[in-house]
């Protein structure tokens, strides 16, 4: 078990949680809200558990390689289509992936654009959640659009046993 502390302060970030070797797909959410709850996708992970995606996530995006067809699976995350064309991320790699509940003690971040979305921030603008000591730690989505999960950005965060 490991718990993930700011990097900058030594702020316990998480409950204590478990690595897993890659991310296993939805669990732990049904996807049906509850009592005042947004409809949003099932959680990325059960609770308790977390993983490192190696692969870029959210902001920046880039022009996807002219090379690549694209199939309907987009490397590296969120993607987005503009007047640029087909936009892939380039974002962070080696996030920390958590359910949203085993995250603790996170607060909103000042910019406001960083929390756009549906129903909550869809975590394609860049780090949108601050440690109480100001630093950026993490990509919060909450949104029906988007896969539920909070992922703590490297070299702001540090793992350490429980």
């Amino acid at each position: 078990m490991d718990v993930l502390l700011c990097a900058a302060c030594g702020h316990r970030l998480t409950a204590p949680v478990r690595r897993l070797d890659e991310i296993p797909g939805p669990g732990g959410r049904d996807g049906l809200p509850g009592p005042g709850e947004a409809r949003r996708p099932p959680a990325l992970l059960p609770r308790g558990r977390y993983a490192v995606d190696p692969l870029p996530h959210g902001a920046p995006f880039v022009p996807a390689p002219k090379d690549r067809e694209y199939d309907g699976v987009v490397p590296g995350g969120p993607w987005r289509s503009d007047a640029r064309g087909l936009l892939v991320s380039a974002g962070p790699r080696g996030t920390y992936v958590l359910h949203p509940l085993d995250v603790v003690a996170l607060d909103p971040h000042p910019d406001v654009t960083r929390h756009i979305g549906c129903c909550g921030p869809d975590g394609e603008r860049g780090v949108n959640r601050l440690c109480r000591c100001g630093a950026e730690v993490a990509i919060a989505a909450d949104d029906c659009t988007t896969a539920y999960a909070t992922r703590l950005v490297p070299g702001a965060v540090r793992a350490v046993p429980a």
